[in-house]
């Protein structure tokens, strides 16, 4: 039988209500597996997904933000045992901790989805029914090597024995995780079928960055095979019954990764369909990269739009692991840092396509140097009495570019007037050190702008041409603050927010649409000129002190 999106059956046959070119974006971070704590790497997933929606509600859409908790599944039967509590209570608890942990750090969410919602439940039975009726599941005998860890059966290519101390164990080449030899009755899904129909989405661009493109190209040539998508309710009694099957439990991954239609059905009267990136770690890229998307045609959905997989935090060059101990806290970081010293951090130290190592001194200095000294320092010195003692945005005079030619305040401008259309390329692919990198360096050049033209010596004169350059270099200093606080508010909203409202920019002017940069020095009408700066003289980021 031919997939029902058999090779050039074009994406189109499926496209949803919602067509291209929509008002509403739909951006998603997996959901999160409640047997542990919240640490880093899921805040590195979340923010890499808020960024992604505070630069599209600033392109003006209307922003579908989905995050949750994964919570059926053996790990979380094993975990809630473990601590003596029922899986509802412990569940209840956990996921309380994420929710809790991202309103806390500005996670600007519109949905917070749990899988033992009663609507989701409902969902992912009738996704099931739609498999089944399609033709795409059947049910047979599964042996193969099963990893509790990873929730997965594992094929034996993927197999390797290690030997620890005297004993020999059997892991899984790509996690690490140990597993154990299993023979069961499940049901299975016919995953092979949709091999050419999964390279022809792959064909479209859909995986960033694209260095992650060719692993799963390689699995989809090398490793597809049927997939088992329940378990025997005897050995797995937390999850969801398969429809008229309460022997059996939908696999935990199904039953996960359709969290993002359940979110698509609430989000609106309409469904809300496909999602336009799913932000994932490179972890859960097999299940985000080949399983979802032959789900989703199998079931006759529009498979996602954007795949955006990360990279991983590392501790001493180690993958963090509870069992290792060397678990990051993201709550002990904010209270140290504060929220945005912490979501600054992770989003300017991190490169997607390569591990980053956590360091304490690396956070230390990197919110000392870059948030207190080149954008805080530069804000209360533009914005000192001394300087500027009637508190206004100063007038800009052409002719005091003369005057100042010899601190390439030429070059200042044009480089900060760049400064939008280079960081939301940046931005948009999810290379947000770099967009940093470049704001920060027009910061840079406008803290050396300043002590070059001494604006401290020029106030001290009463000539009306040091007065009208001292105004002019002030002018220029505060515009490049005022495009670079609203190039950063994806990042760190809630300093851009106060560094704005110190410069007395309105909110409809805060938008990155049609972002003009130095329109007095380009001769247009501008309203900022001689308006008043706000009263808050508090530092915009205080140092912050060694442990």
């Amino acid at each position: 039988m031919k997939s029902m999106f058999h090779l050039k059956m074009r994406l189109s046959n499926l496209l949803s209500n919602r067509a291209f070119g929509s008002k509403t974006f739909f951006v998603s971070t997996p959901i999160f597996y409640v047997n542990g704590a919240p640490h880093i790497g899921h805040m590195q997933s979340c923010l890499y997904a808020d960024a992604f929606a505070r630069i599209q509600h600033l392109q003006g859409k209307n922003v579908v933000f989905s995050t949750g908790t994964d919570e059926h599944g053996l790990k979380v039967q094993q975990a809630a045992s473990a601590m003596k509590k029922n899986p509802e209570e412990y569940c209840m608890h956990m996921s309380s901790k994420f929710e809790e942990l991202f309103r806390n750090s500005d996670i600007s969410f519109t949905h917070f989805i749990r899988t033992t919602d009663k609507e989701h439940k409902g969902i992912v039975q009738n996704f099931w029914r739609k498999l089944d009726e399609n033709g795409h599941i059947k049910k047979g005998r599964y042996e193969g090597w099963y990893s509790v860890t990873d929730e997965a059966y594992v094929p034996l290519s993927q197999v390797k024995e290690i030997k620890e101390g005297s004993s020999i164990k059997m892991v899984s080449n790509e996690t690490g995780s140990e597993v154990e030899k299993m023979s069961e009755e499940n049901y299975l899904f016919n995953l092979p079928r949709f091999q050419k129909d999964l390279l022809y989405w792959l064909s479209k661009d859909v995986i960033k960055p694209v260095m992650f493109l060719e692993d799963i190209k390689r699995w989809i040539h090398e490793d597809l095979h049927d997939l088992s998508i329940s378990r025997p309710r005897s050995r797995l009694s937390w999850g969801i019954p398969v429809p008229d099957d309460d022997s059996q439990v939908i696999y935990v991954w199904l039953d996960a990764l359709v969290n993002y239609l359940t979110v698509g059905h609430c989000a609106e009267n309409n469904l809300v369909w496909p999602v336009d990136c799913h932000i994932i770690g490179k972890d859960i890229l097999k299940f985000h990269a080949i399983y979802w998307p032959a789900f989703l045609i199998a079931a006759g959905y529009e498979p996602p739009r954007k795949i955006f997989c990360h990279s991983h935090w590392t501790v001493n060059y180690e993958k963090m692991s509870k069992s290792k101990g060397n678990v990051i806290d993201p709550v002990s970081l904010m209270d140290k840092y504060s929220c945005d010293g912490f979501r600054y951090f992770l989003l300017r130290a991190s490169v997607p396509t390569s591990d980053t190592n956590y360091s304490e001194v690396k956070i230390h200095r990197m919110v000392n140097a870059e948030l207190a000294d080149t954008l805080g320092n530069l804000l209360s010195r533009s914005c000192a009495t001394a300087l500027n003692p009637n508190q206004v945005f100063p007038r800009f005079y052409h002719h005091s570019l003369d005057n100042l030619k010899d601190f390439k305040v030429e070059e200042l401008i044009k480089n900060a007037s760049d400064l939008p259309e280079k960081v939301q390329e940046y931005f948009l692919d999810g290379y947000f050190y770099k967009g940093i990198d470049c704001i920060m360096a027009s910061l840079r050049d406008a803290n050396a702008f300043m002590q070059s033209c001494e604006p401290w010596i020029l106030v001290k004169k009463n000539d009306e041409q040091s007065k009208e350059t001292l105004s002019t270099a002030l002018h220029i200093i505060l515009e490049v603050l005022r495009i670079s606080g609203i190039l950063l508010q994806p990042v760190i909203p809630n300093l851009s927010n106060k560094l704005l409202t110190k410069l007395q920019v309105p909110n409809e002017n805060r938008s990155w649409l049609n972002i003009t940069c130095f329109p007095s020095y380009h001769r247009i009408s501008n309203p900022m000129e001689n308006h008043s700066l706000g009263k808050d003289s508090t530092p915009l980021f205080e140092r912050r002190k060694k442990s």
